[in-house]
């Protein structure tokens, strides 16, 4: 009797490696995360006001930004696993050194130097798990990855802000500081892959620094990312001006619904594909920004939350995958920093325009407007399925 050949959609996933990457990744956001949302109050403790506490936070998304195009032509031509140990090991000590920042000028200096180091350590630790996961399963894979980003945003946010309000803040900075040195340990486990595979004869030259096979998801990526820029600079002013109360239960719920989504979506974009899976995604998650737009209570802010999370969480690890897929295996740090960098660019146009929008034609209509940004990438995905099918 004739053996069945062996499903390669089953292809190892769960291997010990990629746990530990898994593992890693939760415990640096959760560092990430607690010092991100605290950070604000502690610009305030030193005596700086608002608009600084915005520079503080804006420089730190700059320098992870400037960052990653050097690191992913790195990654390709020098290995992954040395520069993602050494980065975050620097990320452990920047944590700590946030304990001598006592002048603005300081903790400038000290955010900008994180924020290089995050982005390094964020590429590198992106690149090793498209690495790991196989081909055939890439959006079940890239789903959990994604996963792992949205557990902390449920849990660190919460710790962070009680600690910075008990003003707390030399604890906050040895937790953040716990919190990454665990997850450098956990990298320390992983065997590998620890050079690139396949590395090509790659000169440093600007345009190696760019894989042109991300430009096109990487690019759907920013019109979603961008949105949630302008939700986190915007939503707890907007719950305020309608009378809602504290909104941080919004960012509860959509963290549930966010972690779910991605293990879900990312399955499902390997059985019917990814750009199916993104644009049911993305009109989900434009139909949550539509729902904050109308929100005059909180139940339906919290519906917002829903819909948004699932959105998100189903578009992202579909786009995700596609970087993944597209670039030759030995451009894969080039081709995930060309996705951070659009997470990046994507957070600050939407946090920087949305309160530009905002101060123009109010908060309820910018947010009704930032549902243009998952049309025009519907748009984009309808056309290219149809181009496809002409083909």
């Amino acid at each position: 009797m004739p053996s069945v050949p062996p499903d390669p959609r089953r292809a190892a996933l769960w291997t010990r490696e990629f746990l530990l990457l898994l593992g890693s990744n939760v415990v640096f956001f959760m560092s990430f995360q607690i010092l991100l949302v605290s950070m604000p109050l502690y610009v305030v403790h030193l005596g700086g006001t608002a608009a600084v506490a915005g520079l503080v936070t804006g420089l730190f998304t700059l320098t992870s930004m400037l960052v990653r195009p050097f690191t992913g032509w790195a990654l390709d031509v020098y290995g992954r696993r040395v520069i993602w140990l050494l980065s975050t090991f620097f990320c452990v000590v920047l944590a700590v050194a946030h304990l001598w920042a006592a002048t603005l000028v300081v903790l400038i200096a000290v955010r900008m130097l994180n924020g290089a180091a995050f982005g390094v350590s964020t590429t590198a630790g992106g690149t090793i798990a498209a690495d790991l996961v196989p081909k055939t399963r890439l959006g079940e894979g890239m789903g959990f990855v994604g996963v792992t980003m949205g557990i902390p945003l449920a849990v660190a946010p919460p710790l962070g802000l009680w600690l910075a309000g008990r003003g707390d803040f030399a604890e906050l900075f040895w937790l953040g500081a716990l919190f990454v040195g665990v997850s450098l340990v956990l990298a320390a486990m992983l065997r590998g892959p620890a050079q690139a595979r396949e590395v090509p004869a790659v000169r440093s030259r600007l345009s190696s620094m760019f894989e042109r096979s991300a430009i096109y998801p990487s690019t759907l990526m920013f019109l979603l990312i961008s949105s949630f820029g302008l939700v986190l600079t915007l939503l707890a002013l907007y719950g305020r001006e309608r009378g809602l109360g504290s909104v941080g239960i919004w960012f509860t719920v959509y963290a549930v619904l966010l972690t779910l989504a991605r293990s879900v979506g990312g399955r499902l974009s390997d059985r019917i594909g990814y750009r199916p899976t993104a644009i049911a995604g993305f009109v989900l998650a434009g139909a949550g920004l539509l729902t904050i737009a109308m929100s005059h209570d909180l139940p339906m802010l919290l519906v917002s939350a829903v819909l948004y999370g699932i959105g998100y969480g189903t578009t992202q690890p579909s786009l995700q995958a596609m970087v993944v897929g597209r670039a030759p295996r030995a451009r894969l740090g080039a081709a995930t920093a060309v996705l951070f960098v659009s997470y990046d660019l994507g957070t600050t146009v939407g946090s920087i325009g949305g309160g530009l929008l905002a101060g123009a034609i109010g908060m309820g209509a910018t947010f009704a407007f930032s549902a243009v940004g998952p049309l025009i990438g519907i748009g984009i995905l309808v056309g290219d399925i149809l181009r496809r099918g002409r083909r």
